[in-house]
């Protein structure tokens, strides 16, 4: 298989090289498509322009094949250089072959929804927007190939609104978690907005410290431990960024690297992506997760507020409703006069796996600057609850027989690892 790569972008055509997914890979420049889109298109002159577009490579000791193009072949488009009517007219010429959009976010969420629609109509493939050249490589290699998905062991938080307490029981999670298994897990603070250092006496780094080495990629797996916040036995923690006016300064290069490295680093990658989610930090959490748990609470504003969010954002930029994901309820208040946790689930259509209650002495604790491990017996049973549908999703064992006893009483509540409540929250392995 050949790829045509219609793209100002380098560092892609490297990528797709690399890969060793196509027997060539070869530059065809916005020029060239429109010479082979005119009217003097007769069959030698095509021949004659893809032969040529052969010799772009970065490598031009290779040399340019002999045969026309073939049916295996693929174009990778991107959407700077051909709008959807010159892409729609390629289409018309080349019907035996594959092509693949690289799509990037507009301003207009319907527009990019509307051109999603419009390839899958076409038969044409896409790349969604806020990849890296080797995510977009790897992305095109799985739709041309059908290569397996790998799970990539990395959990994003993501609330409705500000203010949920995402972070705060993000930590406890991960406490948790390494508290009933054993495994060792980093949370990063990946909240353009706000570093999550509330209520910690933290010590470590920020995630603007580090940007330059993780840009350049630099740092590596082995220091990364060293950079953050030891919360817990096996539990580290790095905060995120100070510095607002640099939230669109930071590039999906270097937060990729840094998720790559804590992969590395971690058996358990917890990942907190504030309440939004258009920037390349947010963002590269969501590609990378293999679930998606979404903070909710009781008010209307966030049902109101995530249902704009899905429809503006996460739906067309991230196709959010092809992705795994589960309610987590936090500061919940049982009362009759306020919706519960199975009333909003069924309402948000989506399934949940735990409800946090609302605990006031949390703001004493924030306001005295000692973050710990919450000693509240419904919150404790409820984290329990959690940890061990996220252990089980992940096939890791349940290893500390103490843990194991303070959450036994929530299996009544979750089921058996064979019911229906665990079923469904199994990474899917694609083929």
């Amino acid at each position: 298989m050949n790829a045509y790569v219609v793209s100002g972008d380098r560092r892609l055509l490297e990528a797709l090289r690399i890969s060793g997914d196509y027997e060539s890979v070869s530059s065809v420049s916005k020029d060239m498509v429109a010479v082979l889109l005119m009217g003097e298109r007769t069959e030698s002159k095509r021949d004659s322009l893809l032969k040529t577009a052969r010799t772009l490579v970065s490598n031009p000791s290779v040399p340019a094949p002999e045969t026309s193009l073939l049916p295996g072949d693929v174009w990778i488009v991107s959407d700077v250089l051909l709008d959807m009517h010159e892409l729609f007219t390629l289409r018309s010429y080349y019907l035996a072959n594959r092509i693949i959009y690289l799509l990037s976010n507009g301003t207009d969420p319907l527009t990019l929804k509307t051109t999603q629609s419009l390839c899958a109509a076409q038969g044409i493939d896409y790349v969604l927007p806020y990849h890296t050249p080797e995510q977009v490589a790897d992305e095109t290699g799985k739709i041309c190939l059908i290569k397996a998905r790998t799970v990539s062991k990395v959990i994003t938080a993501i609330g409705a609104l500000p203010q949920l307490g995402v972070t705060s029981s993000l930590l406890s999670i991960g406490v948790t978690l390494a508290a009933l298994s054993g495994v060792k897990v980093g949370i990063f603070g990946l909240n353009g907005w706000n570093p999550g250092d509330s209520g910690l006496i933290y010590s470590a780094k920020y995630m603007d410290e580090l940007w330059g080495s993780l840009q350049g990629k630099q740092l590596q797996a082995a220091e990364l431990q060293s950079k953050m916040q030891l919360l817990a036995p096996n539990v580290y923690y790095l905060a995120g960024s100070r510095d607002l006016k640099k939230l669109y300064y930071y590039q999906t290069d270097g937060v990729s690297w840094l998720i790559e490295k804590a992969r590395e680093c971690f058996d358990l990658v917890l990942l907190d992506a504030g309440s939004y989610p258009d920037h390349a930090l947010a963002a590269q959490s969501i590609h990378a997760s293999d679930l998606l748990l979404v903070y909710m609470s009781q008010s209307q504003q966030a049902k109101a507020q995530w249902r704009r969010m899905c429809e503006h954002i996460l739906h067309p930029v991230f196709q959010w409703e092809q992705r795994q994901s589960m309610l987590l309820f936090n500061k919940m208040i049982r009362s009759p006069d306020i919706e519960n946790e199975k009333q909003l689930s069924r309402q948000l259509e989506m399934p949940y796996v735990g409800s946090l209650p609302y605990d006031p002495s949390f703001y004493r604790k924030e306001a005295e600057v000692g973050w710990v491990h919450p000693h509240n017996h419904d919150y404790n049973k409820e984290l329990g609850k959690i940890a061990k549908a996220m252990l089980h999703y992940y096939d890791l064992p349940l290893v500390h027989t103490s843990a194991v006893e303070t959450a036994k009483h929530t299996d009544s509540a979750a089921g058996s690892s064979k019911g229906s409540w665990f079923r469904w929250m199994k990474p899917v392995k694609e083929a």
